[in-house]
């Protein structure tokens, strides 16, 4: 179910966006920008929603404006009151779908900032590692084998158990294989000192 509907500004043709979205009863700021993320990066997205923040800014303003003489005669002459009322519920619930529309606009703004620092903070991080495998690759090899010999003999003693030894000795080769020479000497004489023995 959509709210009533009313003469929202158009905006350019080349926004990434259907306006109308933000006119749904069903809005959700997160459902939206996932979409959006679809088609577009999220530095195009919030220009996008910037540019119609502002149009719908202007839009208000030319709406108040508009309609400014009968909200001003409804305060200076209580004759016809009713009829006046009737006369500026259109404008009035005009007004009020724009501040909505807007506030929903804002909002996505503000979840695309967010997804924005995200990437940022995943970025810096990525250059950090970077840097780090860059200047210390044995450093980073060695952390490797030592998850690795974590994982490894639980799952070698298992194999062990079903197939007589065979596979699990095939895995062990092949770990030492990967394994650079220097890793070899610390990495593959731990990966045989903790492997279980077939029962």
């Amino acid at each position: 179910m959509e709210r009533s509907k009313m003469n929202l500004p158009k905006g350019a043709d080349t926004l990434c966006f259907d306006k109308d979205e933000f006119m749904k009863e069903d809005f959700d700021v997160d459902h939206f920008v996932s979409d959006c993320r679809k088609c577009v990066q999220l530095e195009e997205l919030r220009g996008d929603l910037e540019l119609y923040y502002k149009l719908l800014k202007i839009a208000m303003v030319q709406l108040i404006n508009k309609d400014y003489a009968d909200f001003f005669n409804l305060s200076t002459n209580l004759v016809g009151m009713d009829k006046a009322l009737n006369e500026l519920s259109v404008p009035l619930g005009q007004l009020q779908e724009v501040l909505s529309l807007r506030s929903s606009v804002s909002e996505g703004i503000r979840a695309v900032d967010e997804q924005m620092c995200k990437q940022e903070d995943i970025r810096k991080k990525k250059v950090i590692v970077e840097q780090i495998v860059e200047s210390h690759p044995d450093g980073l090899k060695i952390m490797y084998a030592n998850k690795l010999l974590e994982f490894v003999p639980h799952h070698c003693r298992l194999l062990r158990e079903v197939t007589g030894g065979a596979i699990s000795r095939g895995i062990e080769a092949r770990l030492s294989h990967h394994l650079t020479p220097g890793m070899n000497q610390r990495g593959g004489l731990l990966i045989r000192a903790r492997l279980p023995e077939a029962r």
